[in-house]
């Protein structure tokens, strides 16, 4: 068994857990793994509550806000209004393991050098679900740094519902406005719209990128880490997109050339998005091995395995 937080192995003694004592440290901050809740009679009356209440998290999936009461013994993560430290994300009926598809794709992330939001899968009473930890809130000596995080979406003066409206090209000129390290960026943007591709992601629209403030009150944004990376195509193959906006006018048949003309777009020179696409082909083993060993059922790692390896000979070609 894989530890659920960072997916090495386990020690025997501490498979019932699911996590490493180490980890449960660094994403809690407890000695122990807090209690919740997740079975789906639980969950039900949850999301009706939040959604009654205003505490939910908008988008499709079902996510609620919860905050972590910590105590030497029994911590517990509680649906509450405000402060809100941690986000979950339960199981659905309408779409097939995923939390597990996201949590894998996260650490895939992760593997080939993006930045991510901090994010696990926590086990109830027969379902597992997607967590993840708030990086706009920081909890330090009993008191809260709320750090201003904008989303695309905002920051290109758009309605919610116009998120899908829009290109990578507009996303890279919102970095280059708004960014403090836009070069950096850049190439971050780059590498998450590669990683994107070659996984399946076809839902990274405007409200997916948000920048954020380095420290409370100072001004300075940064390209937030990562989140919210889901293999939509292996999740809903019915979806013939394969980005959720335009890159050099184009949603489907990305190609290499693609890439490249929009590393132009960027300013990035394209020896340095040659050198990402062969960083990204070159990881397609690792990646391959990550799905064998994740906790997707077997008929839809092979469904993602086949989507890899085709979408990798697009730059190998």
């Amino acid at each position: 068994m894989n530890c659920y937080c960072c997916g090495k192995p386990l020690q025997s003694e501490i498979a019932r857990y699911g996590w490493h004592k180490s980890c449960i440290k660094k994403f809690f901050g407890t000695v122990e793994l807090p209690e919740i809740e997740i079975d789906e009679k639980t969950i039900e009356l949850l999301v009706a509550e939040s959604t009654n209440k205003g505490y939910t998290v908008p988008g499709v999936q079902k996510k609620l806000s919860l905050h972590l009461f910590s105590k030497k013994k029994n911590p517990k993560l509680t649906l509450v209004n405000y402060p809100t430290g941690y986000i979950l994300k339960p199981q659905v009926d309408e779409f097939e393991a995923l939390p597990e598809a996201e949590q894998l794709v996260m650490t895939m992330a992760d593997a080939v050098g993006i930045s991510t939001v901090p994010h696990a899968l926590i086990q109830g009473n027969g379902s597992r679900a997607y967590i993840t930890k708030r990086v706009d809130r920081v909890f330090q000596n009993n008191a809260v740094q709320m750090l201003a995080m904008e989303d695309f979406c905002q920051l290109d003066l758009r309605l919610t519902q116009d998120k899908y409206r829009g290109s990578y090209e507009r996303c890279a000129k919102i970095i280059e406005r708004y960014s403090s390290r836009s070069g950096l960026d850049m190439t971050e943007l780059y590498l998450r719209l590669l990683f994107s591709f070659i996984v399946g992601n076809s839902d990274m629209h405007l409200k997916n990128f948000s920048l954020i403030e380095t420290a409370e009150g100072n001004g300075k944004y940064v390209l937030s880490p990562a989140y919210d990376l889901l293999p939509v195509n292996v999740i809903m193959p019915e979806d013939t997109e394969q980005f959720a906006l335009a890159m050099n006018g184009k949603k489907t048949n990305i190609c290499r050339k693609d890439f490249l003309f929009f590393a132009d777009e960027c300013g990035i020179p394209r020896s340095s998005a040659e050198k990402m696409n062969k960083k990204i082909v070159s990881q397609k083993g690792k990646l391959i091995r990550m799905c064998h060993n994740s906790l997707m059922p077997d008929h839809l790692k092979e469904r993602f395995i086949a989507l890899m390896e085709e979408r990798v000979r697009v730059f190998e070609n």
